[in-house]
């Protein structure tokens, strides 16, 4: 689990101790990533893509562009919600790759998330 500061709580006893301090368990990412590394990156978004778990995105995104493929790739197949902020993130992810030239796509939109894409 990730903390507030995007450390890993499991492994940070001040986070712990700060999370206990107010009663509360941290919060539990909305989300999952898996990663193909080829010569493009393909990062699979499974889950909902929100502020809490938009910061592992983003970290995702920054590696696989410092990575310099021939494509980084949002496959969100299994995506089940997708907020502002998830939107936001995508849309800096083709920014960057327009910047970098390295084409990036979004591929398999999930059916519960296509309205928001289409707006």
């Amino acid at each position: 689990m990730r903390n507030d500061t995007g450390g890993d709580y499991e492994q940070c006893p001040t986070a712990r101790k700060r999370w206990h301090a107010i009663g509360s368990d941290p919060p539990v990412p909305s989300a999952s990533f898996r990663v193909e590394y080829d010569e493009r990156v393909v990062v699979h978004v499974a889950g909902e893509l929100d502020a809490l778990s938009g910061t592992d995105l983003t970290a995702l995104f920054d590696d696989a562009f410092g990575r310099r493929p021939t494509a980084v790739v949002a496959d969100l197949t299994d995506l089940t919600f997708v907020d502002s902020v998830g939107l936001s993130i995508l849309v800096t992810a083709h920014h960057r790759g327009g910047a970098e030239g390295i084409p990036f796509e979004v591929h398999n939109v999930a059916p519960a998330c296509l309205r928001v894409f289409e707006i």
